[in-house]
């Protein structure tokens, strides 16, 4: 019976290890932030797929005093319009628990992408940093880096 019990522990653990979840908060998804009230920044920026028509569009929203980012890969129907081809919510700060707050934030095109900065402050520790996220060319493939400033 104790055998049972703790490989059934074990086993629902791993898979939530497996998940990227964040202890102690809620993942928050772009739908949450649909209202213009709670964006405070949107930009478009640098182009993507094989053609170079797609955009990315990186879009920032404030709640609960810390920050919410999102990386769109955009595409233009036939009539003009942009949609939103991918979304992607950078787990590193889209989650209750992270407690961010970014400032400052710049995006810039590269070669393979584009590079979003920003300062960041953290609830956590009284640590200035600097955020730097790398996305794409793939749709969902983004790296995200903090470093401290002081």
């Amino acid at each position: 019976m104790m055998k049972t019990t703790a490989a059934t522990l074990l086993a629902a653990l791993s898979t939530l290890g497996g998940t990227g979840a964040h202890a102690l908060g809620s993942d928050y998804s772009y739908d949450t932030f649909k209202t213009a009230d709670a964006v405070s920044w949107v930009q478009l920026c640098g182009t993507w797929g094989k053609t170079r028509q797609g955009t990315y569009r990186v879009v920032h929203a404030d709640q609960y005093a810390q920050s919410f980012l999102y990386v769109q890969w955009m595409t233009r129907d036939a009539n003009g319009s942009l949609h939103a081809e991918h979304t992607v919510a950078i787990a590193e700060l889209d989650n209750d628990h992270a407690e961010v707050a970014l400032a400052d934030l710049t995006c810039r095109a590269t070669p393979r992408g584009i590079v979003v900065t920003a300062k960041a402050t953290s609830g956590h520790d009284d640590k200035l940093r600097r955020v730097t996220i790398e996305v794409g060319p793939a749709p969902g493939q983004y790296r995200y880096r903090a470093q401290r400033t002081r």
